[in-house]
């Protein structure tokens, strides 16, 4: 034997049920003892809840709810478009600054490169000098002012 399902049981509770279903259901409520015990359970319910007085003036749930919607839609569009303009300003900041430094290290350089000889220059052993590296940068000197007398 088939139960009857919850929804039909609180239809038939509630007086929702016509002609042939009422008759169904008050005999299989007759016939099974577990549908019975579901319908005074449902009964119970039906009529507890029947009896609850709820003022609905007290509780203005959807314009509250409206209202609020409302509120924060108007709230969010203005923050979401300066949140645009400044992911917008970042990315042309970006773009410009690594531009930049793209720019920057990959152009060749107008100055010389200087080279470092770490070669004895026979002249300092000529005049009886030790090489050391106190002597290095006075020999670049003078290294480049020869070489630019030459040119």
């Amino acid at each position: 034997m088939e139960h009857i399902s919850d929804i039909k049981l609180l239809d038939y509770v509630a007086g929702k049920l016509a002609g042939k279903e009422i008759e169904q259901v008050r005999w299989h409520i007759a016939e099974c003892a577990d549908c019975a015990s579901r319908y005074q359970q449902a009964r119970l319910m039906w009529h507890t809840l029947g009896k609850w007085q709820v003022d609905p003036s007290a509780h203005q749930i959807a314009g509250r709810v409206e209202a609020l919607a409302a509120e924060r839609q108007s709230q969010h569009r203005p923050v979401h478009k300066v949140f645009a303009a400044f992911r917008i300003a970042a990315a042309i900041i970006l773009a410009i600054g690594g531009g930049h430094l793209l720019g920057r290290f990959s152009a060749p350089s107008n100055e010389p490169t200087p080279v470092i000889s770490t070669d004895k220059p026979r002249y300092i052993a000529a005049l009886g000098f030790e090489w050391s590296s106190e002597l290095t940068w006075t020999v670049l000197e003078e290294d480049a002012q020869s070489g630019a007398n030459q040119q």
